[in-house]
């Protein structure tokens, strides 16, 4: 994938280049704070504080329970272990945070460390001893890998939370890449699509499950730090509350005019196979944020094989044409500001706009 090897033929196994402690000590920072490991039980306490940490972090989105509830239920996240959380003597959370490794590791291993500090708590250096304990376990993690594949403990932050960013530049992680938030006004006119031979559009649904994913991990292989989406991941995706399968468009074509596929292959099953799609979502408790009715789109993409022929620019016409039919009055949609595939051209010709920029920072191994 792209920007995700180093290019080292002799790479050892992780566990042989990352040293990590046997056990990691809870933080102690923090007047009247009581630092301990991590339960489901406490997943209010965590939406609370994100919804907090957000108003001034990313005031135009919300974290949502079912998102953490999600989450919490995945096979890769041991929240007694992955995460600590800090309350105060009202039973408040002012800090909570986590290292997750990765499911799946086929070009990274990619530890994500996600902190948040209540707003009114910052710089009381809660934030450091925070992303020590996360450093600590994730490099458990690595230490812990047989994979001979490059290491990354990874965060991110938009580009206004400026000690944020400074924090982790402190402790040695490198502005990595850039992203971009887009949106665009759907009162505005929108081309009819354009047709694109031997292919046709459906709405998503149930049945096309495992040839939409086998389709999103062909489409962001060579995307940077992309690794492929399991069967589990893709189904807790489709439970969100926002997914809005009806709205989302898949762009499915006949096995015999694409590239061939291996007789058991999800997308051999019936003569037909994904090679597009954009999926949507719609947040109702986030219209007030941006000031109205909007979605969201959450991800486009476009088989290798299947590209060069129009075909996102036909299935973003065909959704943005949907959502307006809805009665939404805008969609948004985020890109990797050096995507491979010049995402970022397509949409700004599509009539999309930035408004809003942040960074990932990553730490190698």
């Amino acid at each position: 994938m792209s920007g995700t090897t180093h290019n080292i033929p002799e790479l050892r196994a992780l566990r042989d280049r990352v040293a990590a402690p046997s056990s990691v000590e809870l933080p102690t920072v923090g007047d009247g704070l009581t630092w301990r490991p991590v339960t489901a039980a406490d997943i209010d306490l965590i939406l609370d504080l994100k919804r907090a940490a957000g108003r001034i972090d990313h005031p135009r989105s919300l974290v949502t329970r079912d998102e953490l509830v999600e989450e919490f239920g995945m096979a890769s996240f041991d929240p007694e272990r992955d995460a600590v959380i800090a309350v105060d003597s009202a039973g408040r959370a002012v800090a909570y945070g986590s290292a997750v490794a990765p499911t799946s590791r086929e070009t990274i291993v990619c530890v994500d460390l996600d902190g948040t500090v209540a707003p009114d708590r910052r710089r009381e250096g809660i934030g450091s001893a925070l992303l020590a304990w996360q450093e600590a376990r994730g490099r458990q993690h690595l230490a812990a890998c047989a994979d001979a594949l490059p290491g990354w403990l990874a965060s991110g932050a938009p580009d206004h939370a400026v000690s944020a960013i400074r924090l982790l530049e402190t402790h040695g992680y490198e502005r990595t890449r850039r992203w971009l938030e887009l949106e665009r006004d759907l009162a505005a006119p929108i081309a009819e699509p354009p047709a694109v031979a031997g292919v046709r559009l459906v709405p998503y649904g149930e049945e096309w499950q495992e040839r939409a994913r086998s389709a999103m991990n062909d489409a962001f292989r060579d995307h940077w730090g992309s690794q492929p989406v399991t069967t589990a991941e893709w189904a807790a995706g489709d439970r969100l509350e926002a997914f809005r399968p009806d709205l989302s468009v898949l762009a499915v074509a006949s096995v015999t005019s694409v590239a061939p596929v291996a007789s058991d292959a999800p997308d051999a099953s019936d003569g037909e196979r994904v090679v597009g799609f954009v999926f949507v979502d719609v947040a109702r408790d986030e219209w007030p944020l941006r000031g109205g009715p909007f979605g969201y789109l959450t991800t486009v993409g476009v088989r290798r094989e299947a590209r060069g022929q129009g075909l996102a620019r036909a299935l973003l016409a065909n959704v943005l044409r949907t959502l307006r039919a809805e009665g939404l009055g805008h969609a948004v949609l985020d890109v990797d500001a050096d995507s491979p595939t010049g995402a970022l051209g397509l949409y700004q010709s599509l009539g999309f706009t930035i408004t809003d920029r942040s960074v990932s920072l990553v730490k190698r191994f």
